[in-house]
């Protein structure tokens, strides 16, 4: 019987210099005819769709008419990351443990995917950015794309994943580095683990009672023994 293990990506998997909410942030002027000047929110942990429904309240656009332009949002946003597809590696930075950890876990026989605010294609291009599309099924996913709500993301992860494997044992395993990673892990029953590798620290994490925090995940036998230990 194999593990399901949901991992996240911004801050979790890897870090980036700014191009790509740079682009977030152009797709928003050029769909909703914002002002260059775009009032900013705390990004951490939500989903694409929920942070442009909250920027936009900001700009004092409703959210039935933010969310009738969201497919088109969704589109250019595709469109400019496209454009540098061929660069992106050099916008992103693995973070310290990854691959080795991936490499662990695959050996060991988990079902590695993602649970991640950004929308499905994103995702995908900031994983091949990186060559790390080779660790997941992206078809199981649960993404941005599927729910602007990120809480429920694990039941749409499990259904996808239960309906393609039929050896999958235990609770799934959310891994992320922010409150809204454990939130999102205990509203859909899973085992959270969050890292601090990201903009918050191990302390910030365990006041969330996370079931365990890490550091990091440069120590891949410690990452191993958190996502597979507990049965």
């Amino acid at each position: 019987m194999r593990r399901l293990v949901l991992w996240d990506i911004d801050g979790t998997l890897m870090r980036g210099n700014g191009t790509v909410g740079r682009l977030f942030l152009q797709a928003l002027r050029e769909v909703y005819a914002l002002p260059d000047e775009i009032q900013r929110i705390d990004y951490g942990g939500k989903t694409d769709g929920q942070i442009v429904l909250e920027t936009l309240a900001l700009h004092e656009i409703e959210t039935a008419a933010a969310l009738e332009e969201l497919p088109r949002f969704n589109q250019r946003y595709g469109e400019l990351l496209d454009a540098v597809a061929h660069e992106l590696h050099a916008h992103l930075r693995l973070l310290p443990g990854v691959v080795p950890a991936l490499e662990r876990l695959r050996e060991q026989g988990a079902i590695q995917t993602l649970l991640t605010g950004n929308l499905a294609p994103v995702a995908k291009l900031k994983l091949r950015a990186l060559d790390l599309e080779q660790f997941f099924d992206l078809g199981i996913g649960a993404y941005g794309s599927d729910d602007h709500d990120r809480t429920k993301l694990v039941p749409i992860a499990r259904r996808k994943a239960a309906a393609r494997y039929a050896d999958i044992a235990g609770q799934p395993v959310v891994i992320g580095d922010t409150p809204r990673d454990i939130a999102c892990g205990k509203a859909g029953t899973a085992r959270t683990i969050a890292v601090a590798t990201g903009t918050f620290g191990v302390e910030q994490l365990a006041a969330h009672a996370p079931d365990l925090v890490l550091a990091d995940l440069a120590d891949t036998d410690a990452v191993v023994r958190a996502v597979l230990g507990a049965a």
